[in-house]
């Protein structure tokens, strides 16, 4: 009884966190929908646009669907939980690092990345692990201003990021983990917002957590533990 009451309880707790997601996404969806459709029914209204505008427009639909296109896939990748989607087996986590600082220095080369290692062997999902990594190097790419280098370090289970950004306010560091969560420092950047709710989750599917803290002499450091 008490395991089929414990099931009872785990399956409630899940359907509740479904749901509360797809409330999420439904609000979330509604701003750049409603955009993408005031775009097009300009188009579709105004055939006399000249030409330089009407490229605007177009601009700005193509970002626009550049946005959907990775919030559905963030939404997707939430909605998987803890589902398997490869194998679980040995891996060199401060390989998968490399890996995902050798992209950061491709995608921005003005951009100092430095990084630290020592060889780490963790048991998980390859792909998701390099997912969270990545994700949490973006985030800092984001908020580090030019000439500051992103310091990562890799070792004993856990990978640091750190940026020299604006920081986090004491009372938003619980939540930068949370779905859609921006904060006062974050509001004018683009994103789907679930980024760092995607880092937690991988964290906690391979028992482990991720958590923020304020790094000394200013911004902000990740820890992305894993069990």
């Amino acid at each position: 009884l008490d395991t089929i009451d414990g099931s009872q309880a785990a399956l409630a707790a899940s359907v509740t966190a479904q749901r509360q997601l797809v409330a999420d996404a439904s609000h979330e969806l509604r701003t750049p929908v409603a955009s993408l459709r005031t775009d097009i029914e300009s188009l579709i209204e105004h055939p006399e646009l000249p030409a330089d505008e009407r490229a605007g427009v177009l601009a700005d639909v193509d970002t626009r669907i550049e946005e959907l296109a990775a919030l559905i896939n963030d939404l997707i990748e939430l909605a998987r939980g803890d589902e398997p989607d490869g194998r679980v087996e040995e891996v060199r986590l401060d390989e998968i690092v490399a890996e995902c600082v050798a992209r950061m220095r491709a995608l921005s080369p003005p951009r100092e990345i430095e990084l630290s290692s020592e060889p780490t062997v963790v048991e998980g999902r390859a792909d998701r692990l390099a997912r969270a990594v990545n994700n949490l190097l973006d985030n800092a790419r984001k908020y580090s201003p030019d000439g500051e280098p992103i310091e990562v370090a890799v070792g004993e289970g856990e990978v640091t990021v750190r940026d020299h950004g604006p920081g986090i306010p004491t009372d938003e560091l619980e939540h930068v983990f949370d779905r859609f969560y921006r904060g006062a420092t974050s509001r004018d950047e683009s994103g789907s917002g679930l980024g760092l709710a995607i880092v937690r989750q991988v964290a906690e599917s391979h028992g482990g957590e991720a958590r923020a803290e304020a790094a000394p002499g200013g911004g902000t450091l990740f820890r992305l533990r894993l069990g």
